[in-house]
Formats: C-alpha cells, structure tokens, sequence
C-alpha cells in the first residue's frame, strides 16, 4: 500500500496544477498521533499549525520533547491530490537548540471525519526516514482561530453527544464534524445502527443546518437538524423533510 502512495506521489508532484490551492484554515490547530517503538516504548508526534507556520515535535512517554522541528508550509493542488510543501526548516532536539535544516518537505494529505492523514518520505530518500502513511487527531483549535471565527465554525469541530427528543421518545447519538478541502463533513454515530454520513452540512450566520439520510418504518427519508451554538454546546430542532407536522422534535449536544 506504502509503496502505491509512493508512486502515486512522484506522479503527481511534477505536474501540479495552476490551481486555487487548498486552504490552510481546516489545518489550523494542534494534531497528534500516539505510536510504539520496536522496543514497546509509547511515544507521541505533535503537528501544530498557526497561520503558516508548522512546528512538529517527538514527545517520549513521559512527556519531554525529544526532537523539534519548525517552518513554513504551504498548499498545492496535484489532481485530485493535497499538496503541503514545509520550507525554512529548522530542527534539533529542543526549541531552543535549532538549527537549519537544508531540506524541502512536499507531503500529501487529506482532512476526513475530523483526522489529519499525511502520506510523507515519499517525495525522495532519507537517511533512517521510511515513507509512512499517518492519521493525526484534533487536540485543539489554536485560539487565533477561534478568535477570527468569532468562535463560531471552529467550535464546531469534534465529536459532539447528542440528546434528541420526538415527542415522548428520547434518543442518544454521537456527531462528528470535521471540515475537509474547505467544506464541512458530518457523520450521525447512532449506537443501534452504526455511522451515516451526513449528506450535507452548511453553517451561515450561525446556524448550523445538517441533512442526513434515514430509513423509517421501511421508508427512506431525510432528517434535517437546525441548531445554534450556546454556552453549553449545541441546541435546535429536528424535522423529516416533507413530513414535518408529523416529525418533528428537538435536539442538543455538547461534548
């Protein structure tokens, strides 16, 4: 599979695009990924991403920075392919012992249901550095985000519990919102019926309006959720499309 990317990669890269390229705004914010050494030793790898520059660190399993790294990214479109170029590269072992790194990384990747997937080491050959195929998760919005948001669609983003209420009956559900090549995803997580990817997701003048496909009694309909965001979360009304005076109820989250 590695080596599929690989090759994939080194086919693409020469021939990028004149293309608008990707948004660097979904991949703002700190991201990790937890990984074992050969020995069974547990370490974890930072991304942390603020305007455009990138720090990336090692952490042992008790927390100490044990390689630091940093410099300045930018996006490109290969096809159907997310290009992210780091250039300006410094590294050493702490923040405070860097020095120039002479080195150009382009690694391609992709924001899917709220991970950060990188496919790196196969634009060229590097001492000890095999090409790996990785998934990082959101630790945390930086808050220059969250301040240019008017803290609105980057507090959207994660894993939301949700309480939904028709009438007498009540219903438990997870909601997962991510935001992928600059538009917003969601997956409805029901604990009686598994994931259903939401087929559509907008937020405008904070609303925040999410349609997804259902079976009813056999039939096939579509539930439409309507929510604002409030101190506590998420909170708004739940309706079936066409059939709205004879489903409709309410619903809230929070995480």
């Amino acid at each position: 599979m590695l080596i599929v990317v690989g090759l994939v990669v080194l086919a693409v890269l020469p021939a990028l695009a004149a293309e608008n390229p990707p948004s660097l705004e979904p991949l703002q914010g700190k991201w990790m990924v937890a990984k074992t050494h050969r020995e069974g030793q547990r370490y974890s790898q930072i991304i942390e991403v603020k305007k455009d520059k990138l720090t990336f660190q090692v952490l042992g399993e008790e927390g100490r920075v044990r390689l630091f790294a940093k410099g300045t990214i930018q996006t490109e479109r290969a096809g159907a392919f997310n290009v992210l170029t780091l250039t300006d590269i410094q590294g050493g072992r702490s923040a405070d012992e860097l020095e120039p790194v002479d080195d150009t990384r382009a690694v391609v990747y992709t924001l899917r249901d709220g991970q950060f997937f990188l496919a790196s080491n196969f634009d060229k050959e590097r001492s000890n550095e095999k090409p790996t195929v990785e998934t990082y998760v959101r630790v945390e919005a930086t808050k220059e985000a969250t301040a240019g948001s008017g803290g609105g669609e980057s507090r959207l983003m994660g894993t939301w519990k949700v309480e939904l209420s028709f009438g007498d009956n009540n219903f438990d559900y997870g909601l997962r919102i991510s935001k992928g090549d600059g538009r917003l995803e969601a997956t409805l997580i029901s604990p009686r019926s598994g994931e259903h990817k939401c087929k559509s997701v907008s937020f405008k003048d904070g609303e925040l309006v999410i349609e997804v496909d259902r079976e009813i009694e056999g039939n096939q309909v579509t539930f439409i959720y309507k929510g604002k965001l409030t101190e506590d979360g998420l909170a708004g009304t739940t309706v079936v499309k066409g059939r709205e005076d004879q489903f409709n109820g309410r619903w809230k989250a929070s995480k």
